[in-house]
C-alpha cells in the first residue's frame, strides 16, 4: 500500500507554496490588488503545479486582469526562505506542522480508502483462491475432522445430560467443556491457515496442546482432580484481582467494591485451606496427584505422556512471545532470512498436522468413557483421517518448494539474459 506515502509526499510538496505565497502577495499589492484570504496561496500552488493555463479566481474582482512576473531574484528569495526555515525554524515548528498536515493527510487517506480497500479485497480474494488451490485438500480434511469431532462431542454431551445421576458428573462436564473449547481453537487454527497465517496457527495450536494435556491429566485421575480443577478458579480469580488492582487506576477503571474484593479473597482462602498450600500455585490443582508442590506445565506434559511435543510447544511459545527467535524464525517464510509482515502461502504443514493429531487425542479422551459401538467406529474413522492429513500437508508443501525453486531459477535465468 503506497497510499500513505503518496499522501505524505503530496503534503510535503506543498511546503514551497507557503513561501512563494509571500512573494506573490507583495507583487499583487504593488499592482494595487489587495489579495483576499488564500488567494496568494492558491496562485502559488497553481504556479508550482506546472500548469501553463492562466490562473482564474472566481472570488477576485470581475474583468480584472493582472500579470505577475517572477524574476530570478524572486525565486532566489523563496529558496533562501526555505533554507532558513529548514535550518532554524523547522525543528521547533515540526510538531505544529505535523498536527496540521496530519489532519489533512488523514482526510485525504479516508477519501481514497474506498478504492484502496476494494483493491485489497480483490487481492485477498485472489490469495485465498491460490491458497485453496494449493492447500485445499489437507485443509478440507482438517475441516472434516473438526466437524466429526464436534458432532461426536455433541452426542457425548446429550448422553451426559440425559443421565439424572452419575458418580463422575463433574469429571464428565469438565472434559466436555475442554473438548468444546478445543473445537473452537481448532476452528481458529483452520481460519488462520486458510488465510496464510501459519505462525499464528502454530501459536493457537499451543493452546490446543495445553487443553489436551490438561484433559489427559484430569481423565487419568478422575473425579477428585476434576473437583480441584474447578475449585482452583477461586485461586486464579484472586491472582487476576491482584493484577487488576495494580493497573485499574492507571487505566481509569473503577476499582472493585470492597465487598466484591472480600468475596474473591475469602473464596481463595477457603480453597487453599481445603486443599493445602500447594493449591495456590499456578497448577496447584494437580499438586496432590502429581506429588509435586510446584507443578509446572512440563510436569503435566510428562504425566499426560505428551513430552514428545515439547519442541513443537516451544515453537508455539516463540510465536506468542517477543523472543529473538520470533524475529528470525517464521514458518511463513521458505527462507528464514527474509521479512514477513502479513500473509504467506508457506508453513501450513506443521500447525495443520499438529492440530489434527491433538484434536483427535482430545476427542478420544473425552468421548470414550463408556463407549458404544458407534463410539468405536467414530474413533477409528477419526484416526484414519488423522493419519491422512499429515501426508496431504506434506505433499502440498513439497509441491510449494518445487514451485518456489522453479520460480527462483526462472528469475535468475531472466537476470542473466537481461
Amino acid at each position: 500500500m503506497d497510499t500513505l506515502q503518496q499522501a505524505l509526499n503530496e503534503a510535503a510538496a506543498q511546503t514551497p507554496a507557503f513561501f512563494l505565497e509571500k512573494v506573490i502577495s507583495k507583487k499583487l499589492q504593488e499592482q494595487g490588488v489587495t489579495p483576499t484570504k488564500g488567494l496568494s496561496l492558491r496562485i502559488a500552488q497553481h504556479l508550482l503545479s506546472g500548469s501553463t493555463e492562466p490562473f482564474v479566481s472566481k472570488k477576485a474582482a470581475k474583468n480584472r486582469s493582472v500579470s505577475l512576473t517572477l524574476t530570478d531574484a524572486d525565486l532566489e528569495e523563496v529558496n533562501r526562505a526555505v533554507d532558513r526555515f529548514s535550518e532554524n525554524q523547522l525543528p521547533a515548528l515540526l510538531p505544529v506542522m505535523a498536527g496540521k498536515i496530519s489532519r489533512k493527510t488523514l482526510k485525504d487517506l479516508k477519501a481514497r480508502w474506498s478504492d484502496e480497500g476494494a483493491e485489497q479485497d480483490i487481492d485477498l480474494s485472489e490469495f485465498r483462491t491460490r491458497m485453496e488451490s494449493r492447500w485445499g485438500k489437507p485443509l478440507g480434511q482438517l475441516r472434516m475432522l473438526l466437524t466429526m469431532v464436534r458432532e461426536w462431542c455433541e452426542s457425548a454431551h446429550h448422553r451426559e445430560s440425559s443421565r439424572k445421576k452419575h458418580k463422575k458428573k463433574q469429571l464428565r462436564q469438565i472434559l466436555i467443556r475442554l473438548l468444546v473449547r478445543g473445537c473452537q481453537v481448532t476452528d481458529e487454527i483452520i481460519c488462520l491457515l486458510g488465510n496464510g497465517f501459519a505462525d499464528g496457527a502454530m501459536a493457537r495450536w499451543r493452546t490446543l496442546h495445553e487443553i489436551a494435556v490438561v484433559a489427559a491429566v484430569i481423565s487419568q485421575h478422575g473425579e477428585a482432580i476434576a473437583e480441584r480443577y474447578v475449585a482452583h478458579h477461586a485461586v486464579e480469580s484472586k491472582r487476576a484481582l491482584g493484577k487488576y488492582l495494580v493497573c485499574a487506576k492507571q487505566l481509569g477503571y473503577r476499582p472493585l467494591s470492597a465487598r466484591a474484593q472480600a468475596k474473591i479473597l475469602k473464596a481463595s482462602d477457603n480453597a487453599i485451606a481445603t486443599y493445602g498450600k500447594p493449591f495456590k500455585s499456578t497448577y496447584g490443582w494437580a499438586a496432590l496427584h502429581l506429588k509435586n508442590d510446584q507443578p509446572t506445565f512440563a510436569h503435566l506434559e510428562a504425566a499426560a505422556g505428551r513430552t514428545e511435543m515439547r519442541s513443537h510447544y516451544q515453537m508455539g511459545n516463540d510465536n506468542i512471545h517477543a523472543g529473538i527467535r520470533s524475529m528470525y524464525v517464521r514458518l511463513g517464510l521458505l527462507d528464514y532470512g527474509g521479512l514477513l509482515a502479513g500473509r504467506s502461502n508457506a508453513g501450513l504443514a506443521e500447525p495443520g498436522q499438529n492440530a489434527a493429531h491433538t484434536l483427535t487425542q482430545l476427542a478420544a479422551i473425552v468421548c470414550i468413557s463408556e463407549p458404544s459401538l458407534d463410539d468405536y467406529v467414530i474413533a477409528d474413522m477419526l484416526k484414519m483421517l488423522r493419519d491422512e492429513i499429515p501426508r496431504s500437508f506434506a505433499r502440498a508443501e513439497a509441491q510449494l518448494r518445487r514451485d518456489d525453486k522453479a520460480h527462483r531459477s526462472a528469475q535468475n535465468t531472466a537476470g542473466i539474459e537481461s
